[in-house]
């Protein structure tokens, strides 16, 4: 089902796009550093569109490459802390079991 949106929501893009570039079709000066060009209108914001979802994505990305690396600590932190408690719980009944037995042998004394 939301393969189905995605599918309907990308065709409807490209439909406004392909409306959008019909209309716009006229030419712009555009100066660069040592010159000027002209290119169509439509190009020139299809550029810009292109440009700025590429900064975006890449923006993103290292955002969320950041956040996977803390998680990633995150869980190298929480993972030695749980090897550390299974190491306390194992010595705690090491030391259970060696009193118990000294009661034993108490009692057998008695």
């Amino acid at each position: 089902m939301k393969n189905q949106w995605r599918v309907i929501m990308i065709l409807v893009l490209v439909l406004l796009v392909a409306a959008f570039a019909v209309v716009n079709v006229s030419e712009v000066p555009i100066s660069l550093l040592f010159t000027t060009v002209h290119w169509p209108l439509v190009l020139v914001i299809l550029v810009s569109v292109v440009a700025g979802a590429l900064i975006t994505f890449l923006v993103s990305m290292g955002t969320s490459m950041k956040q996977k690396r803390e998680h990633r600590h995150e869980i190298d932190v929480a993972s030695k802390e749980i090897d550390d408690l299974r190491e306390e719980n194992k010595s705690l009944k090491r030391r259970i079991n060696n009193v118990s037995s000294k009661n034993d042998q108490k009692i057998e004394e008695l």
